[in-house]
């Protein structure tokens, strides 16, 4: 046995025809007035109102829009809404080679973080204040089944019911099987921000973490 290949894609299609693509430069958090071509509205802080949130993942416009940076720039339409939606496939490539647990897909500062497991600082997976100290960022193991009320809307300072939120090794979201050779798990993300969330552009990158015999 060796190490597994697993590459991340995104879905660039829809629920039923999905389109599953590569990762190769990156996927984009960005605010609702992005557009192919340009993926530079930030990461926006909400509005304060009647319960402090952002991108609750409820309904337009308070939920965030998920890009695919790539040579054409690509929205995933329903990433971040209360659906079993596929948004995120990662794939084992090599042929042969399984992981030898159920992988656990998390979230960290940067490459290098990831590959020494260092707790994220960066604010958007370290939490704010305004969060309850939780990360903004959540995922949750889907299945290949039709869209179905398989996400509850979001809170942003509460921990999710269904999935988890993203943060180092300490908050993981744990596939529910090992990671067969030639096959793949599929993901649902999202995003949710308090009014205190930074402004700008943070980085920060998805992880998938097994082990391997």
């Amino acid at each position: 046995m060796a190490e597994p290949t697993i590459v991340l894609q995104l879905n660039d299609g829809t629920e039923g025809a999905p389109t599953w693509t590569t990762i190769v430069t990156a996927a984009r958090w960005v605010g609702p007035d992005a557009s192919a071509g340009d993926l530079s509205d930030p990461f926006p802080a909400g509005v304060i109102d009647a319960d402090d949130a952002f991108f609750d993942n409820a309904a337009a416009p308070n939920d965030g829009e998920l890009w695919h940076d790539d040579a054409t720039d690509i929205q995933i339409v329903a990433a971040g809404r209360a659906l079993n939606q596929n948004t995120m496939r990662t794939l084992e490539t090599g042929g042969s080679d399984p992981t030898a647990d159920p992988p656990e897909l998390t979230a960290y500062d940067d490459a290098t973080d990831a590959g020494n497991r260092t707790e994220p600082t960066v604010a958007i997976l370290a939490g704010t204040a305004g969060s309850s100290n939780i990360s903004f960022i959540r995922a949750f193991e889907s299945t290949a089944a039709a869209p179905a009320a398989g996400w509850g809307t979001q809170v942003h300072d509460t921990e999710p019911t269904i999935g988890s939120s993203l943060d180092g090794d300490t908050n993981v979201e744990a596939a529910a099987t090992f990671l067969a050779a030639s096959g793949n798990k599929l993901w649902q993300l999202c995003a949710c921000a308090p009014h205190d969330s930074p402004t700008g552009i943070t980085s920060f990158v998805y992880s998938l973490q097994y082990t391997w015999t």
